[in-house]
């Protein structure tokens, strides 16, 4: 799609640089699109009346005549919801396709060349609890040609998931292959110096068998935080963080600019 191909070229930037972008391209055309596909003459005579009834609530010392302008109010917020209907509509499948996009590409942090990783089996909570029980053996893990296995390759299936630290040295995307029994399944791993990642998680809901004693696989990424080590009493905002509270911003910006109601 050609929204998604010139997505790819934000990869270019700098992940915070490329959130930035996004939440700017979003809250402007999401806010041309609700000017043009409402009625804003009227929506500016809601706000206005909206306005006028506030301050009369405010000012009125009769329960009854409160609760009444109450009402009043409710029920234009809802013919004010109800005129952005279409605008919604228009715009809810480009912004799934959008957060998709982000949510594959820009929430962790790539495994880069000469860096060591770990990948991790999760067992199901019954199976950890009763591995000894269930005799679940060994797991063993098996990697593309050029990527090093710095753990030993065979792991026991005990507690609630065993790990491999791995390493390679050349770019590129290299397989993982994990064994259990009769149980194989396989995993991607990209080795770059670019801000790129294959997704990182195997599940149930995406290829395990659900009867397995294997709950998901996981190459372990680091969290994307955009902005570094950059904290604000102790919290580093991530994507989706950076993402709503720019697009917030921006969004309040737009209607300013273009005098949206």
């Amino acid at each position: 799609m050609a929204l998604l191909g010139f997505m790819d070229i934000l990869l270019s930037f700098t992940p915070a640089v490329a959130i930035i972008i996004i939440s700017l391209a979003v809250s402007v055309i999401t806010t041309l699109v609700y000017k043009y596909t409402t009625n804003q003459k009227q929506l500016k005579e809601m706000k206005e009346e909206m306005a006028r009834l506030q301050a009369e609530i405010r000012t009125t010392k009769e329960p009854g005549r409160a609760a009444q302008l109450q009402k009043e109010m409710m029920g234009k917020s809802m013919k004010q919801l109800n005129s952005s209907t279409k605008s919604m509509l228009i715009t809810l499948v480009p912004l799934f396709l959008i957060f998709g996009w982000m949510g594959s590409h820009l929430a962790y942090q790539p495994v880069m060349l000469g860096e060591e990783f770990t990948t991790t089996v999760h067992f199901a909570k019954s199976a950890a609890q009763n591995a000894s029980a269930l005799a679940l053996g060994n797991v063993t893990l098996s990697a593309s040609e050029g990527l090093e296995i710095l753990s030993s390759p065979a792991q026991e299936a005990k507690g609630a998931a065993v790990s491999w630290r791995l390493k390679g040295d050349k770019e590129g995307a290299y397989r993982l292959t994990y064994s259990l029994g009769d149980e194989m399944y396989s995993l991607n791993v990209l080795l770059t110096n670019e801000f790129r990642y294959e997704n990182p998680v195997l599940a149930k809901s995406k290829g395990i068998k659900k009867a397995s004693v294997i709950d998901r696989i996981t190459v372990d990424l680091k969290p994307l935080r955009p902005f570094g080590n950059f904290s604000l009493l102790g919290w580093e905002p991530g994507w989706l963080a950076t993402y709503i509270i720019f697009s917030l911003a921006a969004s309040m910006l737009a209607r300013k600019l273009l005098k949206v109601y």
